[in-house]
């Protein structure tokens, strides 16, 4: 096939939504709050290479680490040891390799090999995606992070793990929830936001453009089995990432891009 071809199949633009449309329907809030990525991926479901890497991790044997810790400890060491680069699209196995090894990764890629570490990590995630109307090609594709539960704040918790940062509101040191986030700014309150990364140099603007300033909405990525996902995608290696996609689309096995409404 040629590269003309494989870019047409990968990324052309017409595709991507009609495969957004088909996966795409709106859900409860309840029904969203309750949902994490571990209800369906399960410690055994998860790539060696995940369990290979995690040592590296979590270097200090603490007898304690909170949940918002242990969060932030994994996309710390995602971060910093990820340069990232393009899209990648592949198994999570075969995404974590080529990011470590230099050769790629998006935000998306991000979430994806996140969620898996936290499953190891015995942390609830979910995984999210803003859909974002605009001009501004930069921005016009979206963005996808996460979102931990933790344990001792009794709450959900919004993590970009590409960019490193926890949102607030204002004079507030508990970070906030999507329904937090998507609250405040329905009410044009101001939402804060800081990075938790030292390494990592904050964009503001690029941060205020995606998440504050854009006309966005957020769903979250629901029916997602990494092990079925995982060995379709491997299997069928051989063709452009969409034909796959829409293989399990057919067949009834794959993931769902839901939207919260009252």
């Amino acid at each position: 096939m040629s590269r003309s071809l494989i870019w047409y199949f990968r990324r052309h633009p017409l595709l991507y939504k009609i495969r957004f449309r088909l996966l795409s329907k709106k859900a409860t809030f309840d029904r969203i709050e309750s949902f994490c990525y571990n209800n369906l991926n399960k410690t055994i479901d998860i790539p060696e290479i995940y369990f290979e890497l995690n040592p590296l991790i979590f270097t200090k044997k603490e007898a304690v680490i909170s949940d918002l810790d242990k969060a932030t400890q994994i996309a710390v060491w995602l971060r910093n040891f990820i340069k990232g680069g393009p899209g990648l699209g592949k198994s999570s196995d075969v995404t974590l390799r080529k990011m470590i090894s230099g050769e790629g990764g998006v935000c998306s890629d991000f979430s994806q090999v996140y969620n898996n570490f936290c499953v190891i990590n015995d942390l609830k995630v979910k995984e999210w995606g803003l859909k974002i109307v605009s001009n501004d090609p930069s921005i016009k594709g979206g963005h996808a992070f996460n979102e931990i539960y933790s344990k001792e704040l009794k709450k959900w918790i919004l993590i970009d793990v590409s960019k490193s940062i926890f949102f607030y509101s204002t004079n507030q040191t508990v970070p906030l929830s999507v329904f937090d986030f998507i609250q405040l700014k329905k009410e044009n309150q101001e939402i804060c936001f800081s990075s938790f990364n030292e390494k990592n140099r904050m964009d503001n603007k690029r941060i205020s453009d995606l998440y504050i300033t854009s006309n966005s909405s957020p769903f979250v990525i629901t029916n997602y089995h990494n092990k079925t996902y995982d060995s379709y995608l491997n299997t069928l290696k051989f063709l452009p990432g969409p034909f796959t996609h829409g293989l399990l689309i057919l067949i009834r096995k794959s993931y769902f891009f839901e939207f919260p409404v009252h």
